[in-house]
């Protein structure tokens, strides 16, 4: 886990971990931080968790090169993750890696539950003591990339080759429910915002940050779930992408996700395969 200021989060992530990660060992490697993330994930230190700082600029092909200077302590058919500070694991990961084992797979997709700022929020503002889940209650179920690999020597994964689902991974057919909470508070949003833009000079990662100002980010509550102890997958009912705006939530890989996985209505899948003048004129019906 690459981590960088998100001291507000990173215990109740750590916590979700241990309880149903089943890690025998977890990596962290804080890449700069300027708050307390560094000294809250040291708390957590123990014979499964250590901490080390990474001072080395980042770029979305580091993850792995942390991974594989561990290669010493993994051996062929070892299961290793790629985590996120902001996301949280909220089912044992033991079961899905069985599956994925019977199938003959070596890689687990996320199926990410992106919890956004709606419309109707009590408060942009954040309480770390409190569950993350009482305070950001908008999602959709609408991206995931694989992020559990099994190991094999002379074998090197890029974020290249994963992003392009490249040939030598199979993907198991069971997918891995992971809560993503990357809009927590309209500061921490908004510096999210500012790191990524900085970062992008350099390591072109980040090409959804499309707006300066966090306040573009907050999404139509009525375009969204609201989490009531279940996790509903596709869209809210009635949802008609021909005349929703573009948004957060709704972006063209968001909705290529929900397509691929078989989460869009016949109508929705008509949306996909519309031109544009076909979707100018439906808007404006």
């Amino acid at each position: 886990m690459l981590v960088k200021n998100e001291a507000d989060i990173i215990a109740q992530t750590l916590t979700s971990l241990r309880s149903l990660g089943g890690f025998s060992h977890i990596f962290i490697f804080d890449n700069g931080s300027t708050d307390d993330t560094l000294a809250i994930a040291r708390s957590f230190v123990g014979p499964d968790l250590s901490v080390e700082s990474l001072p080395t600029p980042f770029n979305d092909n580091l993850k792995y090169e942390t991974v594989y200077r561990h290669r010493y302590l993994i051996e062929d058919g070892d299961w290793f993750a790629i985590l996120d500070a902001d996301e949280i694991f909220v089912e044992p990961l033991h079961a899905v890696v069985e599956e994925a084992t019977r199938q003959g797979a070596n890689a687990i997709e996320h199926a990410t539950a992106q919890f956004y700022f709606s419309d109707a929020e009590d408060s942009y503002a954040f309480d770390p003591t409190r569950p993350v889940i009482e305070q950001r209650r908008h999602y959709l179920v609408n991206y995931g990339e694989p992020r559990i690999f099994r190991y094999a020597t002379g074998v090197t994964l890029t974020a290249d080759a994963v992003k392009q689902r490249t040939a030598n991974l199979v993907i198991s057919s069971r997918l891995l429910l992971v809560h993503h909470f990357q809009y927590r508070s309209a500061e921490q949003t908004q510096h999210r915002i500012n790191i990524r833009t900085q970062n992008n000079t350099h390591s072109n990662n980040w090409g959804h940050v499309n707006s300066l100002h966090w306040q573009d980010y907050v999404v139509p509550h009525q375009h969204l779930h609201r989490f009531d102890g279940e996790i509903r997958y596709g869209l809210p009912e009635g949802a008609n992408l021909y005349k929703i705006k573009d948004n957060a939530a709704y972006t063209m890989a968001n909705l290529k996700w929900l397509q691929r996985h078989g989460h869009l209505t016949t109508s929705q899948e008509g949306f996909m395969s519309a031109g544009l003048l076909k979707r100018i004129v439906h808007k404006l019906w």
